[in-house]
């Protein structure tokens, strides 16, 4: 009886099971697109964005930006396939050739390759910033000392370039430098102290967050800095703060 019992269990059981197995559909889950921005991208004010500069893999990024115009900031010209892809884009690039400060005075080292003296070991070609001082220790038919001038910001170039972010007709801008901290740093510094009517020491603040602990220079320029701008209140962008009193800021009527 009891194996009896069993082979009906068994049975009961066999014909609850599915005659056929159940075959799930195979799905593809595509990852979303990554959008990779620049070096040191930040959002400044509605439509003033800053970065270091952009490379092609930044592209589908700034793409979402829908950038109207660039204010660029360096001695070099723009790469070319930044030039191409602001070309396919209509974006108006505004190109300030404004070089990299530097504050003190700065002597380069380097080898004699004509010689066989490897002055301390070191190998040919290799400079580096030191004091002259160090010159008077080695071999003077090993090294050569030659003494870069100190580089200042550009007052002009800091002017126009604040007058372009007065024109909402420029928005969105990309302001962005090679690396995006001091040169980028110094044009968005002026733009919180003298459009903004930010506090200096968190102007300052700011400047450091990007820039690091160097840029003293920078900090005197954008100090002293006190330019009178020219804009059109019909494009004034809706961030702009100032006192009633302010002779910095004399209003225009520009052409359309």
């Amino acid at each position: 009886m009891a194996s009896s019992g069993s082979r009906n269990l068994d049975t009961a059981v066999d014909a609850e099971e599915p005659k056929h197995g159940i075959t799930l559909p195979s799905t593809t889950i595509q990852a979303p697109d990554v959008l990779i921005p620049p070096l040191s991208f930040a959002i400044v004010s509605t439509g003033v964005y800053r970065s270091g500069c952009p490379m092609p893999l930044n592209f589908p990024f700034l793409t979402k930006l829908h950038l109207k115009s660039i204010i660029y900031l360096a001695d070099q010209d723009l790469p070319p396939d930044l030039q191409i892809f602001t070309a396919q884009h209509a974006i108006q690039v505004f190109h300030f050739r404004v070089q990299q400060v530097r504050g003190d005075d700065i002597y380069t080292y380097a080898h004699n390759s004509n010689t066989t003296n490897t002055a301390d070991g070191l190998a040919n070609g290799f400079s580096f910033p030191s004091s002259p001082k160090l010159a008077r220790r080695r071999s003077s038919a090993a090294t050569t000392w030659e003494k870069r001038e100190k580089v200042e910001n550009d007052p002009e170039s800091t002017k126009h370039a604040l007058e372009l972010l007065l024109d909402n007709r420029n928005f969105p801008v990309l302001i962005h430098s090679n690396k995006g901290k001091h040169r980028s740093g110094v044009l968005v510094a002026c733009m919180r102290k003298l459009l903004q009517n930010w506090a200096f020491e968190s102007v300052k603040t700011e400047y450091h967050y990007f820039a690091g602990e160097k840029g003293k220079t920078d900090i005197e320029f954008i100090e002293k800095f006190e330019p009178k701008l020219e804009y059109d209140e019909r494009w004034q962008p809706n961030w702009l703060r100032y006192l009633p009193n302010d002779e910095g800021l004399v209003k225009v009527t520009r052409s359309e």
